[in-house]
């Protein structure tokens, strides 16, 4: 192991899918292999940690999943995030974040709800303190010089910075503006991580919340301005439910099929939108976790393309049962009391099964949205990150 000149750094990279953040991460790290998404792809999706060496620091940088990821709920994204940070805080060695790379592509038309939404989750999970930590970076000027658009990503920076509802109140807190060419060299990337490297390591808002106060993820901060939106759509599909049932029942009275059928699909529709959203009410009220109808809703979700590999995967360990419970059970007190009684509660379920039927990588699949792959690795289950 290398001799450090200094104590290490850690800092993360945040932002909306397709802003950049694993292109900065891999031209910063030169690691090879590190995914990239495309447009509003996003290849991120769980929390990542990348480790080089910098001016002799020992240096994590920290990839997360885009807060408006393509294929992923707002709750599912601050999920994955919180659940990495309390873990790292909640556990020696009770790491904290010495910044954080706010990414925001300057080539975005406009700040739109879900973006305005997210960065109101962003700054809820940080807090006031930690904001002199946050480096507010721009990029894709190259694409806006190439474009002949120079002149109207100045103007978009402006109202970034000045505008009450965009960075304004960061910046008030002490975030600072930075801008980063994607295609410059490594140089430019590098400097926007030693302008982190200084800063004193900061307990978030979410950390503190979690970890010293107890809270459930709802509970936060963070947590609440996600589920506040979630509620606000669950009412929105309810209503076109009534709405939608109200004009069955005159297509029925009209003897109109073609109209029946019509509104039986868009009903179809709307209780499935329903059902995803009550999913993500689970996801953020774990103590709920227990619904038959949310355990089978969660399954098939699961059954996505990357995770029938992963499952694949699991399969081909020839995974032990009671050991993966031993480990689990063993590493409990790591976790935050939520979590605890969910995780509890799966394998309770699973236990009832007859012991030939019970599989070590179902329950694996059913711990995973709990907790998270990275702290499923700590546990000494490296499999759940899908490797040999």
């Amino acid at each position: 192991m290398p001799a450090y000149v200094g104590p290490p750094v850690r800092i993360a990279v945040m932002g909306v899918t397709g802003s950049g953040k694993s292109t900065f991460i891999e031209q910063v790290t030169q690691l090879q292999g590190i995914k990239i998404g495309h447009q509003y792809e996003s290849c991120t999706t769980d929390v990542e940690p990348f480790e080089f060496e910098l001016d002799g620091r020992h240096v994590t940088l920290i990839d997360t999943p885009g807060f408006n990821d393509s294929s992923r709920s707002e709750a599912e994204v601050l999920t994955e995030i919180a659940n990495y940070l309390d873990f790292t805080y909640r556990n020696p060695p009770h790491l904290k974040l010495n910044g954080i790379v706010y990414m925001q592509s300057i080539q975005d038309p406009r700040m739109y709800g879900s973006s305005l939404r997210n960065l109101k989750m962003f700054k809820d999970l940080c807090g006031e303190s930690p904001m002199k930590s946050v480096l507010l970076t721009t990029n894709r000027w190259d694409t806006a010089r190439s474009c002949g658009e120079f002149d109207k990503a100045v103007a978009k920076e402006t109202e970034l910075r000045d505008k009450a509802n965009f960075w304004q109140p960061l910046i008030a807190r002490g975030a600072r503006m930075v801008r980063w060419d994607s295609d410059d060299t490594r140089g430019g990337a590098v400097e926007i991580v030693r302008a982190l490297m200084g800063a004193a390591p900061e307990v978030l808002q979410i950390q503190r919340e979690l970890v010293e106060q107890e809270k459930r993820l709802v509970d936060t901060t963070a947590g609440n301005t996600v589920n506040e939106e979630v509620l606000r759509v669950e009412k929105e599909y309810q209503a076109e439910l009534v709405k939608i049932r109200s004009e069955m029942q005159e297509a029925v009275a009209a003897r109109d099929e073609e109209v029946k059928e019509a509104l039986e699909q868009s009903k179809k529709d709307y209780e499935r939108k329903l059902g995803k959203i009550r999913e993500e009410q689970d996801l953020l009220h774990y103590e709920r976790r227990n619904e038959t109808r949310r355990m089978q809703n969660e399954m098939d979700d699961l059954r996505s393309a990357y995770d029938r590999k992963l499952e694949k995967q699991l399969s081909a360990q020839k995974l032990d049962f009671d050991e993966v419970v031993a480990k689990l059970t063993a590493n409990q007190g790591k976790l935050r009391h939520e979590q605890r009684v969910a995780m509890q509660a799966e394998i309770d379920e699973m236990k009832k099964e007859k012991s030939g039927k019970r599989s070590a990588g179902q329950l694996i699949m059913k711990i995973l949205p709990l907790v998270g792959t990275v702290v499923l690795g700590a546990f000494g289950i490296p499999f759940a990150f899908g490797g040999s």
